[in-house]
């Protein structure tokens, strides 16, 4: 199986007050982080921005960057224009938001193992689906271009729209107690909070 990556990062980043995509972790920014683990393990890696004016952080150039279609109109628009990049390049896709500094090679790779005969692999913690850490096959595009045409804005809509394989809390906490993939960065405190494990961990 092909496995590339569509990364969104076209959010307002409201309750961060400040563009999370930017915001320094480690040696790098958020979203080139995010990019640089999604390159050891998938190619192609798509960014998809809000538009032409957003400024985006320099990320590795094996990346491409792509426009949202509508802006402000949720992550299952982005990740239409997403999979519209890559449909012919790839067989399947791990998206992400461009906020997740625990995300790892090896989580995208045991995502992936998850998903056999089905479209999607999805985890679910606390149930609440967590769409932005998943698996989709490419050839759920139609599925998805049907929900953003009838109005639909959340891919966790497509959890029962596809074949989805929902991943169990004991499943995830059998490969990563900590759910450090599923870790997002959507205020000040938890940023605050990731930049100091990082530094004490050495990551």
């Amino acid at each position: 199986m092909i496995l590339g990556s569509v990364v969104l990062a076209g959010g307002r980043s409201r309750r961060m007050g400040r563009p999370k995509e930017s915001l320094p972790i480690g040696d790098n920014s958020m979203l080139g982080r995010t990019v640089d683990t999604l390159l050891s393990c998938t190619f192609p890696v798509v960014i998809v921005a809000r538009d032409a004016d957003q400024e985006l952080p320099p990320v590795n150039l094996e990346c491409s960057i792509i426009l949202d279609e509508r802006i402000d109109q949720g992550p299952l628009m982005g990740m239409m224009a997403g999979l519209r990049s890559v449909a012919s390049d790839c067989d399947a896709v791990f998206v992400t938001g461009c906020d997740a500094p625990f995300l790892t090679a090896n989580a995208v790779d045991w995502l992936s193992q998850q998903l056999g005969g089905h479209e999607v692999v999805m985890a679910k913690v606390d149930d609440i689906l967590q769409p932005l850490a998943a698996i989709y096959r490419t050839s759920i595009l139609p599925t998805i271009e049907r929900l953003v045409g009838d109005g639909v804005h959340t891919p966790r809509t497509l959890a029962e729209s596809c074949k989805t394989r929902i991943l169990t809390e004991a499943e995830i906490d059998s490969f990563d107690p900590s759910r450090g993939f599923l870790h997002n960065i959507n205020s000040p405190e938890d940023y605050e909070a990731a930049v100091t494990q990082i530094e004490q961990s050495g990551q």
